[in-house]
């Protein structure tokens, strides 16, 4: 809880410090978006290594490989990363980069997701 409340503050903080900026220096108005983004995601990342603590709990506790848990992470992190980068693109007005982004991101996830892919495809041709 405590967690949102900090990202929320700094968030809001730098949007307000960036929309005072930005009317007279654009270019630090992007810096400071980027080092706000920084900052939450360093936050985010001590509340994720608890969740890849538990998740690491549940493979050994089941039996349940990571193989499968993997890629999920990955795709996850993945959506993340290019939607934070796609939305400072966009607040730049580069909105063709920001697509562009957008793009890499999603392949970048169906990439990471194939050895999923190809583990679910085995198992329904040993089915039938």
């Amino acid at each position: 809880m405590e967690l949102i409340i900090k990202a929320t503050v700094i968030g809001v903080a730098g949007a307000i410090l960036t929309l005072i900026i930005k009317k007279t220096n654009p270019e630090i108005s992007t810096v400071l978006t980027l080092a706000v983004c920084t900052v939450i995601a360093g936050l985010t990342l001590k509340a994720f290594s608890s969740v890849k603590e538990v998740l690491e709990l549940v493979e050994v506790g089941t039996g349940f490989s990571s193989a499968y848990t993997a890629p999920v992470l990955k795709c996850v992190g993945i959506g993340i990363t290019a939607r934070l980068g796609s939305d400072i693109c966009k607040d730049s007005g580069q909105a063709a980069v920001a697509s562009s982004v957008e793009i890499c991101g999603a392949v970048c996830a169906l990439y990471v997701s194939l050895p999923l892919i190809k583990t679910l495809l085995r198992m329904i041709g040993e089915l039938a």
